[in-house]
């Protein structure tokens, strides 16, 4: 059976199916469409954690595919970047005064 998570941060795999967002819009999409409740949760439970999950996912060669585990773990910590705006600075979702704008990346 393959694992969500590092054994040493298996406490937050409950969190994986929800949170552990590989695309970057998609992760901005999951943040705008959350209450405060359901961020402050996310960011709580995961930040303690952060430090240590960071030094973990550094032990990796970035220029080789992450194992799923460690992948799982490293996009958890993209999401938690994500919503630590709404949390650090906004105290919302989305931007203060931005209304109900989606930004999209167009390339």
């Amino acid at each position: 059976m393959t694992m969500l998570l590092p054994d040493a941060f298996s406490a937050l795999a409950h969190l994986v199916d929800e949170w552990a967002i590989e695309d970057g819009h998609q992760r901005y999409l999951k943040r705008v469409s959350c209450t405060m409740d359901k961020i402050l949760a996310f960011y709580n439970e995961v930040f303690p954690h952060a430090e240590n999950a960071v030094a973990y996912i550094n032990q990796y060669d970035y220029q080789q595919a992450l194992p799923p585990d460690v992948a799982n773990l490293r996009n958890l910590m993209y999401s938690l970047i994500t919503v630590s705006l709404a949390v650090e600075l906004w105290g919302q979702p989305r931007v203060k005064h931005s209304a109900n704008t989606i930004l999209t990346r167009l390339s």
